[in-house]
């Protein structure tokens, strides 16, 4: 297994660890649901916008756990991105799961191959529809630091 990014809360052993340093918030939008996120890498950005995204859905959480394979490619990081999250609803929807966390084997500027780590749910507080192209953003800020700004149709 590669490197663990992120744990949502329901995932995570440390429930104060997501309380205490939040990588993300939600902006406001008039139609549609936006997330800036914030993280130290480029996975750990991934993991982040993950855990945004999920934690957003409120999923009701079952015991079983599940990992479920996951190979995106696409132009540019911004794509990886929003393809990758867009994996994650489209594997949810179909296998009535939910996942906290990313567990990345390989990547490059343009693919990333790995699992997503979560658990089967009962059901959810909100959906996502789709994470979309418009204002779209990732940037490696001068610190270092990453930053993305993610829009989704709900």
């Amino acid at each position: 297994m590669g490197c663990v990014y992120c744990l949502c809360k329901g995932l995570s052993n440390d429930p104060l660890r997501r309380f205490l340093n939040m990588p993300h918030r939600q902006l406001d939008h008039t139609a549609d649901l936006c997330f800036e996120v914030t993280a130290g890498s480029y996975p750990e950005l991934l993991g982040e916008a993950l855990c945004a995204m999920t934690e957003w859905i409120g999923p009701e959480w079952k015991n079983s756990a599940v990992e479920r394979p996951f190979r995106i490619e696409a132009p540019d990081r911004v794509a990886l991105l929003v393809d990758l999250l867009n994996e994650a609803l489209a594997l949810s929807q179909i296998y009535r799961e939910a996942y906290g966390a990313l567990s990345i084997r390989s990547s490059g500027e343009e693919f990333i191959e790995g699992a997503f780590l979560g658990r089967a749910i009962s059901g959810a507080r909100n959906e996502i529809k789709a994470v979309t192209w418009h204002g779209a953003k990732v940037e490696q800020r001068a610190d270092g630091s990453w930053l993305a700004i993610l829009l989704m149709d709900i």
